[in-house]
C-alpha cells in the first residue's frame, strides 16, 4: 500500500507568505533572517555585483584617483557617476527583491522572468528607487556635517525628526515590485501602511542598520589588525583588502535588507487589513 504522505524534496522552497499574523519586531526579524538563508545562494551574484556598481566610485577614487599635475578638472563627473550607479543598480534590486518574494511565497524563481520584468519596469523603477532610498541616500552624505556642526545632545534630538522619513518611504521598493505597482502608487500605499506604524518601521531599520554595521566594524578591525604587518609601503594592498571586504560583507548585506523590506511590507499590509476589519 503506496504511504500516502509524501516527504516534500529538499530544494524546494519553503515560503513564508502569507503572514500568519501580525508581527513583532523581533519575530519580523526572525523571518527576515529565515527568508535570507532561504534566497542568500539564489541572490549572491546580484548582491555582489549591486554592490560591485556602488563600490564603483569609491573604488575609482581610492585606485585610480586624479592625475597630479593635471589641469583638466571635471566637476560633474561624480554626479554623472553616481547617476550611473542609480541607473545600474535599480534592475539589480529588482531581480533580488523578485526573487526572495518568488522564495517567499513558495514559488520557484525563474531567472527569465525576473530579469524581464525588472528589464520592462527599469524606467519606473529608477523613480520608485529614488523615492525609496533618496532620502537615506542624502542623509548618509550629511550626516557627517551634521555631527560635526551639531553637539551630541542636539544631534540626538535632531535624530529622531529626521530618521523619521525613512521608514515612510522604504517600503516602496517591495510595493513596486512585489505588487506590480506603478512608482506613485507605491509611494502612496508605502506612506498610508508607515503613517500610523512609523516607529516600529524605525525599530526595525535601526535594528537591520546595527547587524549589518557589525560586520562592517568587524571588516575595518580586520584591516586595522592588518596595517602594522603590511607597513606604509604596502597601503595599496591594505586598501585592496579592506575593498574586498566591503565587497564581500555588502554582497550578503544587501539580500538580508530586501528580506527585511519584504517581511515588513507584508507586516504592514496585514495589519492594516486586521485594522480594517476590526472597524467594519
Amino acid at each position: 500500500m503506496p504511504c500516502m504522505n509524501r516527504a516534500q524534496p529538499l530544494d524546494a522552497p519553503v515560503g513564508l507568505l502569507p503572514l500568519p499574523r501580525p508581527l513583532m519586531t523581533g519575530e519580523m526579524l526572525d523571518a527576515a533572517f529565515r527568508l535570507f538563508r532561504a534566497g542568500i545562494l539564489r541572490c549572491l551574484p546580484y548582491s555582489g555585483l549591486a554592490v560591485l556598481v556602488l563600490e564603483l566610485p569609491t573604488l575609482y577614487s581610492t585606485f585610480v584617483g586624479p592625475v597630479r599635475g593635471s589641469a583638466l578638472r571635471i566637476p560633474y563627473l561624480s554626479v554623472t557617476g553616481y547617476l550611473l550607479v542609480v541607473i545600474l543598480i535599480t534592475p539589480l534590486f529588482g531581480v533580488i527583491t523578485l526573487r526572495l518574494n518568488s522564495l517567499a511565497q513558495g514559488i520557484r524563481p525563474r531567472i527569465r522572468r525576473e530579469l524581464a520584468a525588472a528589464v520592462m519596469r527599469w524606467p519606473a523603477a529608477l523613480l520608485a528607487t529614488v523615492f525609496a532610498f533618496g532620502y537615506p541616500a542624502v542623509l548618509l552624505l550629511i550626516w557627517p556635517l551634521l555631527v560635526v556642526a551639531l553637539p551630541t545632545e542636539a544631534l540626538i534630538f535632531a535624530a529622531v525628526p529626521v530618521l523619521w522619513p525613512v521608514p515612510l518611504l522604504v517600503v516602496a521598493l517591495p510595493a513596486f515590485w512585489c505588487d506590480g505597482l506603478n512608482p506613485f502608487s507605491a509611494i502612496a500605499q508605502a506612506v498610508r501602511l508607515s503613517a500610523r506604524r512609523s516607529w516600529r518601521m524605525v525599530g526595525a531599520i535601526l535594528a537591520t542598520a546595527c547587524m549589518v554595521m557589525v560586520f562592517y566594524v568587524l571588516s575595518a578591525v580586520i584591516v586595522g589588525m592588518m596595517s602594522p604587518l603590511f607597513g606604509r609601503a604596502d597601503l595599496f594592498l591594505i586598501a585592496t583588502v579592506g575593498s574586498m571586504l566591503s565587497l564581500v560583507v555588502g554582497a550578503f548585506g544587501v539580500p538580508f535588507v530586501v528580506a527585511v523590506l519584504i517581511v515588513a511590507y507584508q507586516d504592514l499590509k496585514l495589519r492594516e487589513q486586521a485594522r480594517r476589519m476590526v472597524r467594519s
